[in-house]
């Protein structure tokens, strides 16, 4: 294996990582939002804050699913460029 499969390896590595510790910031998050939906509000002031912070993790969530198939995507075509090296 030459000097390019060895870098197109250590970046699918990378990648991967990055994947996994994406998904279990996501995995935090949508607890949070499961531990924020079950709580209970007395009064529109609760309400309002609750909203505010589940619109908040919504936001976080969505960029992190946001990241998460980019860096998906990067690695498949890392893999596939790959592998076409190889052959």
């Amino acid at each position: 294996m030459g000097q390019e499969g060895q870098t197109g390896k250590k970046m699918i590595t990378e990648l991967e990582k990055q994947i996994r510790d994406l998904k279990k910031e996501l995995a935090e998050v949508q607890r949070e939002q499961a531990t924020l939906r079950f709580q209970p509000c007395k009064g529109d002031s609760e309400i309002r804050k609750k909203d505010e912070k589940f619109d908040e993790l919504e936001g976080q969530a969505k960029v992190l699913r946001e990241s998460i198939r980019h860096l998906t995507r990067s690695r498949q075509l890392s893999i596939s460029e790959s592998t076409s090296r190889e052959n």
